[in-house]
């Protein structure tokens, strides 16, 4: 009998979501910015296929910024989208472009590129136009993660 409770609670364990603070995130947002890779190890750099030829760039692998730091985004009249970050987000964007002119600034939503810009100039007021088209869907997911990191905020 013992031996069964046993098993029947791992199997509650393995099947229940896991609860460190909050949620793992509907979606995946993530900025990078290109390297040249010169005194990273092969842990610190990721080679990313950038569309429409695949070309390889090799990037940070830890992002820039992620869906945590988004707190706004609005969909444009092209279908694109204008995105709003919060403190830490604009801090990380505007030193990253700062320090990285003529490299690209790679912006992936769950896993694909979806924008790649040279970085030509900095960007100081904490937001980023996209200006590719993307579905309604993917909108509505990246608006709900900002209700939700600006709830938590406001919780702080």
């Amino acid at each position: 009998m013992r031996c069964f409770c046993l098993l029947i609670g791992l199997l509650v364990l393995t099947f229940m979501p896991a609860r460190a603070g909050h949620s793992a995130p509907k979606i995946v947002f993530r900025i990078h910015v290109q390297t040249t890779g010169e005194g990273l190890s092969a842990q610190q750099a990721t080679v990313i296929r950038i569309p429409p030829n695949g070309d390889p760039v090799q990037v940070r692998t830890l992002p820039e910024i992620t869906e945590q730091e988004i707190v706004d985004v609005q969909p444009n009249a092209a279908g694109g989208i204008h995105v709003t970050f919060n403190h830490v987000g604009t801090v990380a964007l505007n030193a990253v472009t700062a320090q990285n002119q003529g490299r690209l600034l790679v912006v992936l939503i769950d896993g694909f590129v979806i924008y790649a810009p040279i970085i030509d100039e900095q960007i100081e007021n904490g937001q980023l136009d996209i200006p590719h088209p993307i579905s309604p869907q993917i909108v509505q997911l990246l608006q709900d993660q900002a209700r939700k990191n600006v709830k938590q905020a406001a919780r702080s």
